[in-house]
């Protein structure tokens, strides 16, 4: 009960500093709620606890970036209240192997991205706009300031929230032309509405 109530704090707490990740917070939040389904049967609960709380542990790990380093109190308190009742924990296979699979999982994932990476084949730059509040991305001066970045030779623009953060992306061409330049953007970028900084980002930068 203590690692549902902590999850749902969590998830309440996702809502608050990036509503626009909301569904992530939830569906963590209802996964964490698994095993309150299956009260009645003591030995599943608690080796479902111990598996959720585990790859909970591990999805607060992966997705710290986005906020899901808030799950951490409920994943361990899943994994501790799989072992609190003596005659119906786990076992030891189950005990052993679910660690296992879930550091594995972690790590398949988790692994540096530049790990075997190709530098001829490295994505182009990018400029990274930090922004002053979430509600910017409903802002229609902010909406019209970037569609007119285009013009300036930008590549992709992309708005995402990250950690309570509105974050806005933009592509850098290879070469610019029409007398377009990096500075340019750049400019055009720090004038928008609500901007705080602008960093020029690589692919081992701004990860």
């Amino acid at each position: 009960m203590a690692g549902v109530a902590a999850a749902g704090v969590a998830a309440a707490l996702g809502l608050l500093l990036g509503p626009l990740l909301g569904g992530i917070f939830l569906s963590t939040a209802l996964a964490a709620a698994l095993p309150l389904l299956i009260r009645g049967h003591p030995k599943a609960c608690a080796r479902t606890s111990l598996a959720i709380g585990l790859g909970l542990l591990a999805w607060a790990l992966i997705g710290a970036v986005i906020g899901m380093f808030l799950f951490l109190p409920a994943a361990l308190l899943l994994v501790i209240a799989a072992f609190v009742d003596r005659d119906n924990r786990p076992g030891p296979w189950f005990s052993s192997v679910t660690p296992a699979l879930a550091a594995a999982a972690f790590t398949l994932i988790a692994l540096p991205a530049d790990q075997g990476h190709d530098p001829e084949n490295e994505p182009p730059p990018s400029l990274r706009a930090t922004l002053d509040s979430p509600d910017r991305f409903r802002d229609r001066q902010f909406n019209e300031g970037k569609d007119r970045l285009w013009d300036y030779g930008a590549t992709r623009v992309e708005v995402y929230e990250s950690t309570g953060q509105l974050i806005l992306d933009v592509g850098i061409p290879e070469t610019f032309t029409d007398g377009q330049t990096e500075s340019d953007l750049r400019e055009e970028i720090a004038e928008l509405p609500g901007v705080v900084d602008v960093r020029r980002c690589t692919f081992h930068t701004c990860g």
